[in-house]
């Protein structure tokens, strides 16, 4: 039979376990929606209820999984756990009808769990807190990973975690803090909510609210986007503003680099090749939005400053957050389509190409201009002092076809669903780099909550391609993996 061989009892297991962690965290909003006496606290309660109980019932059925975990094993339970997760999240967006529909509600799940913060909601000034604070959650939750918040909360895999984990963060497999990766995913963990506590209470300090404060720590570090106003990051001070950029820098590290700052391995930390390049793809932006806002004459120099170094971070980190009284422009608009397909750094929550991949292809680039005058020549590329082997430059460069591959897909699907180009092409890109909510800076009008059927399943799907590694997203529909063998 075709999924004969699928280990279904182990996706069940780890799809429980998730509803269980998922439900213990529905209470965080139903206390909310309670201390601001809103009757909508009862529907997390209820769903806090049912996911537990749901979780409880799957780990139970299904605890009884066979192991070792093929790699195999590891990409099917993965794209379950990315599937069933969000789905069974948008319930509670469902009991609020003015602002979702049934595939509203998916969609607002998904780009949660996604951390891409795309959002049909057009006025968040009305939405309860409670809800503010679930989807907060989602792109919490997203931002760390089903895969890394499992591996921390369990023990009973010990050396057959690899494989899980692999399928969705596939350069970890080659680092490691620690010789157990158990070890290294729990230190990953602590310094996670090291950094949303840290961003919290520096955000109590400004002009944010203690909800407020709340809502963006868990959105900033995830680098996912979702705000609680209207106003995006715009309506808040200069100080809130920055303090959000210091952590959306942050957050698009290496985990591995964030982990050795906080170890006090300072060396480690700045010679790192990925960092540097980061660093100053950050910079040179920044001096280009402040050279074209100059030659417009239309702000201080402190405001384009800020505008500059707000964009550079939100973007490359994949967050996304606005301040919305900028004018963009032509030139802003596509220097932020860039910095779309480049991405954070790898093995962090930010999402597009990465940054190690766009030194690695340039450098096989260099090397074969080299090579063309020289053919002879034997030319190493090289990544922090090390050789990269064919093998790795071979799947990098499969990545990168792939990923442009859906981004061409995406804006023809999106024409064929009704939008024009200009539109199309903003929604595919900060959609598949999972950076949804600065769309609206520069498509004058446009609003998530316009957009038709098909077009939100496109984006859904482009989300998911995102988030997950494509080669995992891709293997997904192969034959292959549902059928017998490793």
């Amino acid at each position: 039979m075709f999924v004969a061989r699928v280990n279904k009892k182990l996706a069940g297991y780890l799809t429980g376990v998730m509803l269980i962690l998922w439900g213990v965290l529905c209470i965080l909003p139903a206390i909310a929606s309670f201390l601001y006496s809103e009757i909508e606290f009862r529907i997390f309660v209820a769903s806090s209820l049912l996911y537990t109980l749901l979780g409880i019932t799957l780990v139970t059925l299904c605890k009884n999984y066979s192991l070792p975990i093929s790699k195999k094993d590891g990409q099917i339970s993965v794209g379950v756990l990315w599937f069933s997760i969000p789905m069974a999240a948008s319930l509670p967006y469902m009991f609020f009808p003015e602002n979702f529909s049934l595939l509203n509600a998916i969609f607002e799940s998904f780009s949660g769990f996604t951390t891409t913060g795309s959002t049909v909601i057009t006025d968040l000034d009305s939405v309860p807190r409670g809800l503010l604070l679930y989807r907060a959650l989602t792109q919490w939750i997203g931002g760390l990973g089903f895969t890394l918040l499992i591996i921390a909360a369990l023990r009973n895999f010990q050396s057959s975690f690899t494989n899980l984990f692999n399928a969705e963060f596939f350069s970890i497999a080659t680092q490691r803090l620690y010789p157990r990766l158990t070890d290294t995913v729990k230190r990953i963990f602590v310094v996670y909510i090291l950094l949303t506590i840290s961003c919290f209470v520096l955000l109590c300090f400004g002009d944010m609210t203690i909800f407020e404060a709340l809502c963006h720590s868990l959105t900033t570090i995830s680098t996912g986007g979702f705000t609680t106003s209207n106003e995006n990051i715009g309506g808040f001070s200069i100080y809130s503003q920055m303090i959000i950029v210091i952590f959306m820098l942050l957050s698009a590290m290496s985990y591995f680099l964030v982990v050795n700052l906080f170890r006090g391995r300072f060396a480690q930390f700045f010679k790192n090749e990925q960092l540097r390049w980061y660093l100053i793809i950050i910079f040179l932006t920044t001096v280009l939005f402040v050279i074209y806002w100059t030659l417009q004459d239309s702000m201080s120099i402190n405001d384009r400053l800020r505008g500059g170094i707000f964009y550079s971070v939100s973007i490359i980190s994949s967050t996304g957050f606005d301040l919305q009284n900028f004018s963009t422009g032509y030139f802003v608009s596509a220097v932020i389509i860039l910095l779309m397909f480049v991405g954070g750094c790898s093995a962090s929550s930010a999402t597009g190409l990465k940054v190690i991949r766009l030194i690695i292809l340039l450098r096989f680039l260099k090397a074969m201009l080299v090579k063309n005058l020289h053919p002879k020549a034997v030319i190493a590329v090289k990544y922090n002092q090390k050789s990269i082997s064919d093998e790795n430059i071979a799947r990098i460069f499969g990545f990168f076809f792939l990923y442009l591959a859906l981004f061409m897909m995406g804006i023809f699907v999106l024409c064929i669903c009704g939008n024009d180009f200009q539109t199309s092409m903003a929604l595919s890109i900060a959609n598949l780099g999972n950076i949804g909510p600065v769309v609206g800076g520069y498509v004058e009008g446009f609003s998530y909550a316009s957009i038709n059927v098909g077009s939100q399943i496109t984006l859904i799907a482009l989300m998911l391609a995102g988030r997950l590694d494509i080669y995992t997203f891709f293997a997904l529909f192969s034959k292959s993996l549902w059928s017998n063998g490793k």
